[in-house]
C-alpha cells in the first residue's frame, strides 16, 4: 500500500499542511482530491489515516486532517504485519558500485525493508564511484534520502531505511561488531563455491539473531583477502547455485533469499 512520508508532525488541531515537492507528490503522483483518504507515516514512525481537507492550487499547498485511529509502528496491525519484511533487523553492507547502480541498490533495499545500508570501500571498488558515494553519504547531498523517501512511499515500507557514511571494510566490520554485539548473524555473498556454505546452513541453528547483515560485492566482486578478513569476524561466505549476477542484481537477490529463508525457517528447519 502506498503511503505519504511526512516531514513534520501534526499541529494542535490534528492537521498537517503540505507544500512544495511534497504537495506535488500527493497531487500528481497519488492523484488525490478533497475528501480522499491517505495513509501518512509520521516522523515518530506511526501511521495515521488522514483526509484531504483542502487543496489550494494557487499556493500549491494542501491540508490533511486526522481521520481514524493512529497505528503505532510496532503495533499488531494488519498493515504492519503485511509490510514488515522479516522479524529481524537487516543491514546491507554494499561494496561501492557505480553511481546509477548504487542508486538502484538503495531504492530496492528500501523497498525490501532494510534498516541500514553501509557503503563499503573494497579492494576492487573504483575510485570515481567511491568519491561519489562518500559525497552522497556525508549528509550534504540528499539524493539518497530522496530515493529512500520515494521508495518508502511507493512500497509502503514502515522501516525508516538509512544510509550510513561510506567506510573501509575494516571499519564496516567494526560497525557490525558494535551493532550486533556479537549476537547477530552475517553472510557475505561470494561467487566462488569453494569454502562456502548454503544460505540454509548459514541459518540452520535455532539461535534467533536480532540483527542480520548481508555483505555484497561491487562490479569486481570481493577479493579472497577480504573474504579471509570477514571470516575472522564471523561473517559466513554463502554461494548461490545460480548464474553470475550483476552486483545490483546480487543485492536484491540476496536480500530476498535471506528474508524468505528467515520467514520460512520453521518449514525447512534441518532435523537431526
Amino acid at each position: 500500500m502506498r503511503q505519504f512520508i511526512a516531514d513534520s508532525g501534526l499541529d494542535s488541531s490534528g492537521c498537517l499542511e503540505v507544500s512544495g515537492k511534497k504537495y506535488r507528490h500527493i497531487v500528481q503522483v497519488l492523484r488525490v482530491e478533497p475528501g480522499d483518504m491517505i495513509d501518512v507515516r509520521l516522523p515518530d514512525g506511526s501511521m495515521q489515516q488522514m483526509t484531504v481537507a483542502k487543496i489550494n492550487q494557487t499556493e500549491k499547498s494542501l491540508m490533511l486532517q486526522c481521520a481514524g485511529k493512529r497505528s503505532d509502528e510496532k503495533s499488531d496491525t494488519a498493515l504492519d504485519k503485511k509490510n514488515a519484511p522479516v522479524p529481524q533487523e537487516i543491514w546491507l553492507f554494499q561494496f561501492v558500485a557505480k553511481p546509477p547502480k548504487m542508486d538502484l541498490i538503495i531504492r530496492q533495499a528500501t523497498e525490501c525493508g532494510v534498516s541500514a545500508v553501509v557503503p563499503v570501500v573494497g579492494e576492487f571498488c573504483q575510485s570515481g564511484p567511491v568519491e561519489s558515494a562518500q559525497k552522497k553519504s556525508d549528509g550534504k547531498d540528499n539524493r539518497w534520502q530522496r530515493i529512500i523517501t520515494e521508495a518508502r512511499e511507493q512500497s509502503g515500507s514502515p522501516v525508516e531505511t538509512r544510509v550510513m557514511p561510506c567506510v573501509s571494510l575494516e571499519n564496516a566490520l567494526e560497525i557490525w561488531k558494535t551493532e550486533s554485539k556479537n549476537q547477530g548473524r552475517a553472510v557475505v555473498l561470494y561467487e566462488q563455491s569453494e569454502g562456502t556454505i548454503t544460505i540454509h546452513e548459514a541459518f540452520a541453528d535455532n539461535t534467533r539473531a536480532e540483527k542480520i547483515a548481508v555483505f555484497v560485492g561491487a562490479e569486481g566482486g570481493i577479493s579472497p583477502n577480504e573474504i579471509a578478513v570477514m571470516k575472522k569476524y564471523g561473517i559466513l561466505p554463502v554461494h548461490f547455485m545460480t548464474n553470475i549476477l550483476r552486483c545490483e542484481t546480487a543485492a536484491l537477490y540476496g536480500l530476498a533469499v535471506v528474508q524468505n529463508t528467515l520467514r520460512e525457517k520453521e518449514l525447512w528447519q534441518f532435523r537431526e
